[in-house]
């Protein structure tokens, strides 16, 4: 195991200080909440250094992106945390005294959340990746054996040729389109699985724990430690943690429809449609309502516009779209 320098802020005490920075100026935290909060800035230098980085980010963005949220109490370095706060760190001003909507604490949530991906760029990862794309960018290139890869949104795959046709999908999500080789099988390594094309075309996606394959041409085989599935053509599966399981509930031509710049649902929850477009944008979608997040959805919606297609969902349920800044769109009745 790589010894960590005690100087080190490691990611997790990121996560944690923005964690609890968004609870405290969201004013959701009980007086107990913030007993802990200072025993565990007093806990350890860095932690005090990682609230203090979170505080400085927040302040930094420009006001018209991250408009003012009415929250409760004291900004975070109060008088009560002040012993912590490391040398150089502006105390905080006060923020507007009364007690924060589902509004407010949604967008400091998501505003936090936002914080955390910007500032932990994987820098690491892009110096893998042989292609890489960006939020809302699909691109296609050829490999070194004639075959195609169409990498979606936030997408990075690294190649290597060298000793066969080896491809690591690194994030995200790509189509292959393979050139026939019998005598070098063409390999997708993800998730801790393996993809080996049998045919033509198929795709791979990372999404969490689980990763997808869909074929559209012929067939795959998944292997997975000493497991095994063929994954034939308009067949899906799902594999993690030993297990690889079929996947049913839309069509595979309905799962491809982003190669074609679309997406299109058929009786799914917007929760799960709001997550799956806004893969294609910046910031973040908030459904906020009682029930709201399971209405159902129907239709097929562009990818190269995802603000308008948010807004076409939002007339179909007869629900209101409103956008705080460039950064947060809030669904709500």
């Amino acid at each position: 195991m790589t010894n960590v320098p005690e100087t080190t802020i490691t990611p997790e005490m990121r996560q944690e200080a923005a964690r609890l920075f968004g609870d405290h100026v969201a004013g959701v935290m009980s007086a107990a909440d913030e007993a802990r909060l200072a025993q565990w800035l007093a806990e350890d230098p860095r932690h005090a250094r990682a609230f203090a980085a979170v505080e400085r980010t927040w302040r930094a963005i420009d006001e018209t992106t991250m408009p003012p949220v009415p929250v409760r109490g004291t900004a975070p370095w109060s008088r009560r945390f002040a012993r912590w706060r490391p040398a150089g760190t502006q105390h905080g001003v006060s923020a507007p005294v009364h007690k924060a909507s589902g509004w407010a604490r949604g967008l400091v949530a998501a505003s936090v959340l936002l914080l955390i991906a910007t500032q932990s760029a994987d820098i690491a990862l892009r110096l893998r990746a042989d292609a890489i794309t960006n939020t809302g960018e699909r691109r296609s290139f050829a490999l070194p054996d004639g075959s195609i890869a169409l990498l979606n949104t936030d997408s990075a795959v690294a190649v290597d040729f060298a000793d066969g046709r080896h491809i690591r999908l690194l994030r995200g999500e790509a189509a292959f389109t393979v050139a026939p080789d019998p005598a070098r099988p063409f390999v997708v390594e993800a998730g801790g699985g393996t993809v080996t094309a049998l045919g033509t075309r198929f795709l791979v996606r990372l999404d969490g724990d689980e990763t997808r394959v869909a074929v559209t041409e012929h067939s795959v085989r998944i292997d997975l430690n000493a497991v095994s599935r063929l994954v034939r053509e308009g067949e899906e599966a799902g594999y993690g943690r030993d297990r690889i399981s079929p996947l049913a509930g839309q069509s595979v031509h309905d799962t491809d429809g982003w190669t074609r710049g679309v997406i299109r649902v058929v009786n799914r929850p917007l929760a799960d449609v709001v997550r799956e477009i806004g893969r294609y944008r910046s910031g973040y979608i908030l459904v906020l309502g009682d029930g709201l997040s399971q209405r159902r959805v129907n239709g097929v919606f562009r990818l190269d516009d995802p603000d308008r297609s948010i807004d076409a969902i939002g007339r179909s349920l007869g629900i209101r779209s409103t956008r705080i800044g460039g950064m947060v769109t809030i669904l709500h009745d």
